[in-house]
């Protein structure tokens, strides 16, 4: 049995439940989440916002806009995050999620600031930098993110997405040898990285010509 169909069916006896227990919120948020994983962001939605009706709870209003976000909706995401940091004004995933919606919705200055807050606030994170790194690339601000990336790879040596991107940035400027060299040290860690093999494929290929 895939593990898709293992969500499904947890799913269907959830929906039992639910039916004894229609005012349980945990079993709702449960019902969303599933939903929610399995890619039915709008019956994820249904029962999150079922389920966020019942109390203030800063877990189930994650999830619902997580919901949100996946349906293509950060107006009512980014509404939900700033509820959710109301109550924890610290909650990491909240605020990078939010950071997202911003950038998403236009405001790449508010989403830069929020970025750049997280470094700040959880600075041995290697995900903050790369996260960081990665709205920098975005906004064709090369070095800064490659900066961003090597911050990564000094807090945690396997972030390969982090090889990766600083590679891909190095092929991009011409600088060839530089860029295996980086794809290279990333395949150490992890030798079955799909995208990093093609790169590493793609940098001997010059190199030959």
């Amino acid at each position: 049995m895939s593990s898709l169909q293992k969500i499904q069916e947890e799913i269907e006896k959830l929906l039992l439940e639910a039916q004894t227990n229609p005012a349980d919120a945990d079993i709702l948020n449960e019902i969303g989440v599933g939903y929610l994983i399995i890619g039915q962001t709008e019956d994820a939605i249904s029962y999150l916002k079922q389920a966020a009706e019942h109390g203030n709870n800063p877990t189930v209003l994650y999830n619902l806009a997580n919901a949100y976000s996946e349906n293509d909706d950060p107006v009512k995401a980014q509404e939900l995050y700033l509820k959710v940091l109301e109550e924890k004004p610290d909650h990491i995933p909240s605020l990078n999620n939010l950071a997202g919606c911003f950038e998403q919705t236009g405001n790449a200055e508010k989403a830069e600031e929020l970025f750049n807050y997280l470094t700040r606030l959880n600075s041995q994170d290697p995900l903050s930098h790369l996260n960081l790194g990665n709205f920098l690339l975005r906004q064709n601000r090369h070095i800064e993110a490659v900066k961003c990336y090597q911050e990564s790879i000094e807090r945690d040596e396997n972030q390969t997405d982090s090889y990766y991107n600083i590679s891909w940035v190095l092929m991009k400027a011409g600088a060839i040898d530089k860029a295996l060299e980086y794809a290279e040290r990333g395949l150490k860690n992890d030798p079955d990285h799909s995208d990093l093999k093609d790169l590493s494929s793609r940098l001997k290929s010059k190199l030959s010509e």
